[in-house]
């Protein structure tokens, strides 16, 4: 179900502009906020959003009730991660996001791919001991597997690459930001 952005500032008596703020820094999650072509591209937010919106409502409300007047986004931070947990994304204008399923994808990836490697090089080999008892001539099928072995062979040196690359990235980013307040974690 989907709900716009006028009912919900209707019934939390938000301005639009808050929302567009929360989506801004990221609280919505990671889900993109659709526009409804119908009605003017007004945005209208998916249950995961409108479960976060209500969420982050309550938790702004709570912190007017213990008199603070402008949102704690620390703790905001940390209702969210807990509420929904998350991945890591950074809090400055520049926005990193490493997805744990992205690397996991990489690995899954270069299994498959060294699962391929390894059956054209037996595959190979295997044709290479046998001598063929067909009177055609395979040599160009032989190298088109060589070929392909070789393009295997370096897509997967071109993954493990930027696995190395993306695991030093994320290294460094760590290394430079303080462990307290520069990460956020959402789900």
């Amino acid at each position: 179900m989907l709900i716009p952005i006028s009912q919900l500032v209707k019934e939390l008596k938000l301005k639009p502009h808050q929302l567009h703020k929360w989506e801004e820094r990221g609280w919505l999650g990671f889900d993109p906020v659709l526009k409804d072509p119908d009605n003017n591209g007004q945005r209208i937010y998916n249950e995961y959003q409108v479960e976060r919106i209500y969420f982050i409502h309550e938790v702004i409300e709570e912190q007017k009730k213990q008199g603070i007047h402008r949102t704690n986004f620390k703790e905001m931070e940390e209702k969210l991660f807990e509420k929904f947990g998350g991945e890591v994304k950074r809090i400055e204008n520049e926005v990193v996001e490493v997805l744990p399923a992205s690397i996991e994808a990489f690995q899954q990836l270069l299994v498959q791919q060294n699962k391929q490697i390894n059956a054209l090089t037996d595959m190979v080999q295997e044709l290479q001991k046998k001598e063929l008892q067909s009177p055609n001539d395979h040599t160009s099928d032989f190298e088109e597997m060589k070929k392909q072995l070789r393009l295997s062979e370096e897509r997967e040196d071109k993954l493990l690459t930027l696995i190395e690359k993306l695991q030093e990235d994320v290294q460094s980013l760590k290394e430079m930001v303080p462990k307290k307040s520069r990460w956020k974690f959402w789900g």
